[in-house]
Formats: structure tokens, C-alpha cells, sequence
């Protein structure tokens, strides 16, 4: 009988430490430690400096910045879409999965948000860039 007890035991205490989808999680908050300030991150996540790069000159910028953190990927996926719009920035598309894609788009850049599930963690990457201007469509001509 103390077996069963201990089993059970063991049991209710293993099923308290798994993660379920139905716990409640504290609402992402936008960092007030940003390296761009229209590139929402949650405040949670820490900058890598040593694996980002950026560049800017004038109003030009091109970057790599990786964050990383905990976060539910809902969460972070809903947090990215109200705060990036809150910037300015408009989305064009979204991919879902094993990992997420974002590609966002403002004025005359682009941003391109990854995020990778490892683990526990999070990694989020911004890759920012200018966007390529458009050229008007070359209209053909027929020759009568």
C-alpha cells in the first residue's frame, strides 16, 4: 500500500511540473532597453550583442539583432503584431510552425522577425533592411 501512495505521490507532483497550454501567463510588456526604438521587444528578453550586427548611415539601416527568452508562442506572436503596428510598421505576411516568421514593412524598409523554439527558450531575430525601390512595370508595346 505504500507503494501505490508513493507512486501516486510521485505522479500528482510530476503532472504539477509539466507545462499545460491552460496556464495563465503574465501579458508581455515592450522593453524600455531597445537598440532600435521602433523594434519592440518584450522586456523579458535579453540583446546579443556578440551575435548581431548593425550598420547605419544617415537614415539608413541594416541590422541583425537576436534576443533571447521565455515566452508562451502565442503570446509573442500577438505581442509582436500590436506592438510593430503601434511603430508603424504594416504586415505583409506570416508564417506559422516548428518556427515562426513575421515580415513586416514601413516606409522604405523592411523587417523580417524569426523566431526559434529551443528548448525552453526563445530566440528572436530582427533583420531590418531598406526596401528596394519599385520600378514602374515596363509596359510592351505592340508594333502594327
Amino acid at each position: 500500500m505504500r507503494i501505490f501512495y508513493l507512486l501516486l505521490l510521485l505522479f500528482i507532483w510530476g503532472c504539477q511540473s509539466i507545462p499545460t497550454t491552460y496556464q495563465r501567463l503574465s501579458p508581455l510588456i515592450p522593453s524600455s532597453h531597445l537598440r532600435f526604438k521602433d523594434l519592440p521587444v518584450p522586456e523579458n528578453f535579453v540583446y546579443l550583442p556578440s551575435k548581431s550586427f548593425i550598420f547605419e548611415h544617415g537614415k539608413t539601416r541594416v541590422g541583425i539583432l537576436k534576443y533571447i527568452g521565455k515566452s508562451n508562442p502565442q503570446a509573442l506572436i500577438n505581442f509582436l503584431k500590436t506592438q510593430m503596428q503601434k511603430q508603424g510598421w504594416r504586415l505583409k505576411s506570416i508564417i506559422e510552425g516548428g518556427a515562426s516568421f513575421l515580415n513586416f514593412e514601413k516606409e522604405k524598409e523592411i523587417c523580417l522577425i524569426n523566431i526559434d523554439f529551443i528548448g525552453r527558450k526563445v530566440l528572436l531575430t530582427f533583420s531590418i533592411s531598406p526596401q528596394e525601390e519599385k520600378e514602374p512595370l515596363a509596359q510592351s508595346y505592340e508594333s502594327e
